[in-house]
């Protein structure tokens, strides 16, 4: 796609586009693109088109649509004015002023077209994102004053009932830059226990007092097996009925390709029937992992999720910790595993992570004070709970009140406690000394207000699901920004989003949230956001003015006007099932839409009239275009936010 964003004529000061989140995200996943260029007048972006351009070296061809060449030619035009050829130093202050780039390296007096082409084009246009070198960005903040790309469940690959749980899940996720993981970890099998032994152990009743390993809250990944025992069969009659397939994922017929999640896993939108559980009950029943055992695991509890080993976790986490950034990693602990297994739990850490693992204070900065980022690179630090020495022993599942009220979001977070089968709370797990001394920096605590003591303490981490934060923005909305300033906020999804779809994190950035947990396991707006925002920043963005925890400025915003001038397309990916030799009938239209701060989450006092923003708003979209290399030159093509008010540059996306 080809466009500009002319800066528009006007007495007022605008604001400079060239910093508004320097962020536009593709919508298309296939595209694979997150344009992060400072992209301002007349910023071009452009994908690879038929018409082939020979540059000078004869060896790198450029594929161009004709319309797309007329639209780079007039800016040439425009830049040479009226001069034979282009000058070095006009080409170079178009690069630093108007396409955001550093100081470029231009040997040349002067530049033809097809030279200025192959320059621009090779050297500053084909990259679609423009990374920050690690050595420009600002690590001297405590570490609370960062933003930082999160991922909620991240063992899972697809939806939160039926899908897998792999080593592989984090792997994949800290290769794009995620810095924020959470591993769920319950009790593993003993040595001893057999299937056949659990199916005995389900069917005998038991003492109102009794403890089995097998069926303790501890011990999660049996108790699933035993409520997917005794729904497969009607899962088998649904897909009887139904007429659905038996899929057989694992048989020597199926494709590499079949085998592997997506690289965003299921995109949004995607049906989460009873079909595709059935399916999916499929695929894990005929691939369970061997198990190392008297080991914990990693699963999503009281779901028909498969589990992986902690170890295994453990070890993925290693191999690829530091491979793509130095930044430290928060490894969020959802703890279900009994004490004994928490020490195995800790011996297994040690033994992964050694080197890497935060197990003491940094010499230079007490246990009180919150580290600089620059101080904790290559290392790994672990958010957990406190040992609390008042901790009761929790009761079993037997004496547990089958009346207690289901919390729909009870699912995401230590601080929440889990539904079981029958209505009841799983009680909470004491967390044991070794694991609780693990907690440096990060400690997990349970949020009840902001006057609390544990609100003061500058290691605490609150776990918040998303629907208590909306309710916090409207009656805490001051209270809320102000803790956030000094410490750490995560927020994860709520328990309803089965499908793993996810919330927009960028509403609850502008309120000072540094880890907004969300689903990698698909690709939606609320994933778009995110890459938008930590794309090329290593999974650590600073906060901007008015958010930092050392000074009293309150935050600088603006009133935006940005003109987005859609020029022309190429290679517009077809709809599915479209044959190629029909992309003459193809109509692509482009949407905009501009993510800011809208008047109902502002504080009370800054909404005018006390209404609400209408969407259009904030949605634009251009004329209909023809073919799959579209000139939008002859219907709407500008796209208009104009007198947007109240604008934080640092936290706003186009997407």
């Amino acid at each position: 796609m080809c466009f500009t964003m002319p800066r528009r004529s006007t007495s007022a000061k605008p604001t400079r586009t060239t910093t508004i989140r320097r962020r536009l995200t593709s919508i298309n996943p296939e595209l694979g693109t997150t344009l992060k260029r400072a992209i301002a007048l007349p910023a071009l972006a452009a994908f690879i088109t038929p018409t082939a351009v020979q540059f000078q070296n004869g060896k790198t061809q450029v594929y161009l649509s004709g319309a797309i060449q007329e639209y780079l030619r007039k800016q040439y035009n425009a830049l040479r004015r009226g001069e034979p050829a282009l000058s070095r130093d006009a080409f170079a202050s178009f690069l630093e002023v108007e396409q955001g780039e550093d100081t470029p390296l231009l040997t040349e007096e002067k530049y033809k077209f097809g030279r200025f082409l192959e320059t621009w084009w090779l050297q500053f246009g084909l990259e679609a994102e423009k990374p920050v070198p690690m050595e420009k960005k600002d690590l001297s903040k405590p570490i609370s004053n960062y933003f930082i790309s999160s991922s909620h469940n991240t063992y899972l690959t697809g939806n939160q009932l039926a899908s897998r749980s792999t080593a592989e899940a984090y792997r994949r996720v800290l290769r794009r830059g995620c810095r924020c993981i959470e591993i769920d970890v319950w009790n593993g099998d003993s040595q001893n226990s057999t299937p056949e032994q659990i199916r005995e152990a389900s069917t005998k009743p038991g003492s109102r007092f009794g403890h089995s390993r097998h069926l303790s809250g501890g011990s999660l990944h049996t108790a699933a097996a035993h409520i997917k025992g005794a729904v497969e069969e009607k899962f088998e009659k649904t897909r009887q009925r139904l007429g659905v397939e038996k899929i057989h994922s694992h048989s020597p017929r199926c494709s590499k390709s079949e085998l592997s999640p997506p690289l965003f896993g299921r995109e949004f939108g995607a049906a989460l029937n009873q079909s595709y559980l059935a399916g999916q009950l499929d695929i894990e029943r005929s691939s369970r992992p061997s198990l190392p055992p008297d080991e914990p695991i990693v699963m999503h509890g009281f779901t028909f999720t498969a589990p992986v080993g902690f170890r295994e976790v453990c070890k993925a986490i290693r191999e690829v910790a530091f491979e793509t950034s130095q930044l430290p990693i928060i490894v969020s602990l959802e703890v279900h595993a009994d004490q004994d297994q928490q020490e195995v739990m800790v011996q297994i850490m040690k033994e992964e992570w050694a080197g890497l693992l935060i197990e003491k204070p940094h010499d230079t900065c007490p246990n009180g004070q919150m580290p600089r980022l620059e101080e904790l690179l290559n290392k790994i630090l672990v958010k957990v709970k406190k040992a609390s020495p008042f901790f009761e022993p929790a009761a079993t599942m037997a004496t547990l009140s089958p009346n207690t009220t289901i919390d729909d979001d009870a699912s995401g977070s230590e601080d929440d406690r889990v539904s079981l089968p029958n209505g009841a709370k799983k009680p909470k797990v004491p967390i044991c000394e070794n694991l609780s001394a693990l907690a440096i920096y990060t400690h997990s605590e349970h949020f009840t207000n902001f006057d609390s003591p544990a609100a003061k303490i500058p290691s605490h981490i609150f776990s918040i699901n998303e629907n208590t934060l909306l309710e916090l923005m409207d009656s805490k909305h001051h209270e809320l920004f102000s803790h956030n300033r000094h410490f750490f906020m995560r927020a994860y999804p709520k328990g309803l989003r089965i499908d793993s779809s996810n919330m927009d994190p960028s509403r609850l950035w502008r309120k000072g949230v540094q880890m907004v947990a969300l689903n990698w396991q698909s690709w939606d707006e609320g994933m778009m956001l995110n890459e938008a925002m930590f794309s090329g920043e290593h999974g650590w963005v600073l906060k901007p003015p008015g958010y930092l925890s050392d000074g009293t400025l309150e935050p600088r915003h603006h009133t935006l006007d940005l003109v987005i001038q859609v020029l022309a397309g190429q290679n517009i990916p077809l709809p599915e099932g479209l044959d190629h030799r029909k992309s003459r009938s193809l109509r692509p239209v482009v949407k905009c839409e501009l993510h800011v701060e809208k008047a109902e989450d502002r504080l009370v006092h800054f909404i005018e009239g006390g209404g609400r923003v209408r969407e259009c708003d904030y949605k634009q979209k251009t004329g209909i275009g023809k073919t799959d290399h579209p000139d939008f030159s002859g219907v709407k093509h500008n796209l208009e936010f104009l007198g947007v008010q109240r604008v934080i540059e640092q936290l706003s996306f186009v997407r």
